[in-house]
Parts: C-alpha cells; sequence; structure tokens
C-alpha cells in the first residue's frame, strides 16, 4: 500500500448519504414518486429558498428525519406562495420525509462496508457544508465512529469551496495536503478545493446540481461509491509509479 495516502477526506451530504446524487435531485425523485404537480424548475427555486432557511431553524440535536422536515415544509411553503402548489400537499410533509430518509438508509449501509475497509488503513476526515447539526446525523446512522476529523460548515464558519475548510481537516489529521485524498459528488465543492489544496481527488460523479461540468480537476471519476476501493488503490498504484520514475 502507497505510504503517502494517509488520509482520506470525505463530503457527506451527496456522497455517503445518496451516492453522488444531490440532494435537489434527491428530493425532487421523492417529489415525482408522490405526483405533486410542479415544474422541475420551480422546485428548484424552492430548493434553493429552503436551504436559505433553515440554517437559523436546524437545532445541533436535530437528527436526520428532522432536518428533512424542516427543509420539505420550506419548499411547500415556497411553492404554495409563488407557484400556488394546493395546500393539500402539506399534509404528507412527514411521507416525503419518511421516504427520503429509508432511501438514505439504504445508501448508508453501502458506505458503512466502504468506511469499515478504509478504516483499517486511513485516517478518516469528513468536511460538509451542513446545518450545525451534521455529528448528531452521523451519530444517529452509526457513521461518527469511523471518522477522526467532523468539520461542520456551521460550526467553524467556512463553507466549501473555501480553502480553509479543507485546512481544518488536514490539521486535524495532521496529514499535509499531499498524505490526503479528498472524496466528493460536487466538482465546485469538493473537488476544484481539494485540488488546488494539493490533496488527490476522487469525484463521484452522480446526478449533479450543475450542468455540463467539466471535469479536468478530478485524477479518478467514479459513478457510484462502491467502485470508492478500487480507485483508491488507482491512485496509489499512480503514485508508486510515479516515485519509480523519479528515483530512476
Amino acid at each position: 500500500m502507497g505510504i503517502c495516502k494517509q488520509a482520506i477526506i470525505f463530503d457527506y451530504g451527496g456522497t455517503l448519504d445518496t451516492n453522488g446524487i444531490h440532494w435537489s435531485e434527491k428530493f425532487w425523485e421523492t417529489y415525482t414518486h408522490f405526483r405533486i404537480p410542479i415544474l422541475k424548475e420551480d422546485f428548484r427555486e424552492a430548493f434553493v429558498y429552503a436551504e436559505k432557511k433553515i440554517t437559523n431553524d436546524i437545532k445541533y440535536n436535530f437528527v436526520l428525519k428532522q432536518t428533512l422536515v424542516a427543509q420539505i415544509k420550506y419548499q411547500m411553503e415556497y411553492l404554495q406562495n409563488k407557484f400556488f402548489l394546493p395546500d393539500v400537499y402539506t399534509v404528507i410533509v412527514d411521507e416525503l420525509a419518511e421516504y427520503c430518509y429509508w432511501s438514505v438508509i439504504k445508501t448508508i449501509e453501502i458506505s458503512k462496508e466502504i468506511l469499515e475497509f478504509l478504516i483499517h488503513s486511513y485516517s478518516l476526515g469528513l468536511v460538509s457544508n451542513y446545518y450545525g447539526n451534521v455529528r448528531t446525523v452521523l451519530r444517529e446512522l452509526s457513521l461518527k465512529k469511523y471518522f477522526d476529523s467532523i468539520i461542520d460548515s456551521s460550526v467553524v464558519g467556512i463553507r466549501k469551496p473555501d480553502l480553509k475548510i479543507f485546512q481544518l481537516s488536514l490539521n486535524d489529521l495532521s496529514v499535509t495536503a499531499r498524505q490526503a485524498i479528498v472524496v466528493g459528488d460536487s466538482y465546485k465543492n469538493d473537488i476544484i478545493p481539494g485540488k488546488l489544496i494539493g490533496c488527490k481527488t476522487i469525484w463521484i460523479k452522480g446526478k449533479s446540481w450543475e450542468d455540463n461540468v467539466q471535469s479536468n480537476s478530478a485524477d479518478i471519476i467514479i459513478n457510484s461509491i462502491k467502485e470508492l476501493p478500487k480507485a483508491i488503490k488507482d491512485i496509489e498504484h499512480y503514485d508508486d509509479s510515479s516515485k519509480t520514475s523519479t528515483d530512476l
């Protein structure tokens, strides 16, 4: 195993919980499942509105389902006020949250297997643009035990893609950027800053918020978190080969 890969820094939302699917797409999938009569572009406006509104509402001890309910309530509020969504749909907020919750649980079980495999060889960190309660959610999902460092943007007052938030994780893990791999679903918030700070990067390319995203900054692109162990091995092999070439 390559000796220079001492740490892996994960994103949480869209990565460990949805396997590369941005949460706007996960919510949209849920709205479609429940046949809520709105256009996707209108929903995207509601998603942005809700993300701004909930920052003051989420408490540090909110579990996942409470967080989902808060998000969906504000989405519905926007859709009702601007696009006249019938009030009847507000009564199924809990059902929508439940649908999202169990989808996350299924993905988390896969992520646990990956983390369980990696924890024996790496220090693991997590950097998330979250709401101040990511530790609570990780504990609830039995994920917290895998991480030596957990950075929540709302707690530290820095958001990705600011390089400073990644530096906090590197400091916690006692590694240099050259000794770390950044893994995430957002090209803008994970891959570009990860590369700029000097880490290797693995992009889980799923359903993104952005369209037609360039991918030249990602060292490796995968389509599922299940492919992560092989991707890490490939990066190690590349580094070992580079060292051998340099030594010759």
